[in-house]
């Protein structure tokens, strides 16, 4: 997906919809687990809350995916050893895989449940073709739990790698993702 563009940065548009998917998931993530814990009469606007920012989620990653391979980005620091930046990238692009299967498992489960998300209450959102079906909701509300686990533990080795280059090695790999930098 990286192609050598002399990047030395990520654009704005990069940083934003970084962070937005990252507060989104996260905020996601942290309460999603207790969902049918709600009472009862807040329940449907919280599972209609989920699931909308759930497609918000897919409609970001696609637009983000399609942000990088535009504009590029910059390359590991040469002094980041072989395996690590590996490790960086293997974590990296499962993020991407699992933040595009986690809201389709999530928009599948919910057709097949047939509970089709209403978007922010405003209209429907479909799956064409697909028909309410047990077997399959619940196939893919277990593939979507799966998912929420495996996406925790990628999240904590991102951050995890984050504070590392900030703390241990002292360069500039976290800074070029912050706000304020170019």
């Amino acid at each position: 997906m990286q192609h050598d563009t002399g990047v030395t940065y990520y654009s704005s548009g990069s940083k934003l919809l970084h962070w937005l998917i990252g507060l989104i998931v996260i905020m996601m993530l942290s309460l999603s687990f207790f969902l049918g814990d709600f009472a009862k009469t807040v329940q449907p606007t919280a599972y209609m809350i989920h699931k909308s920012f759930g497609l918000t989620v897919l409609i970001l990653m696609m637009l983000r995916i399609i942000w990088i391979i535009k504009t590029g980005r910059p390359k590991l620091p040469a002094t980041i050893p072989t395996w690590e930046v590996m490790l960086a990238r293997s974590v990296q692009y499962s993020m991407y895989v699992f933040l595009l299967a986690m809201p389709l498992c999530g928009w599948i489960m919910s057709v097949t449940a047939g509970r089709t998300p209403v978007y922010f209450g405003l209209f429907n959102v479909p799956i064409p073709g697909l028909k309410p079906n047990e077997a399959t909701s619940h196939f893919f509300a277990q593939c979507h739990t799966t998912i929420a686990w495996i996406l925790i533990i990628l999240i904590t080795l991102h951050i995890a790698g984050a504070v590392k280059h900030y703390l241990i090695d002292k360069d500039d790999v976290l800074q070029r993702m912050l706000p304020n930098d170019h």
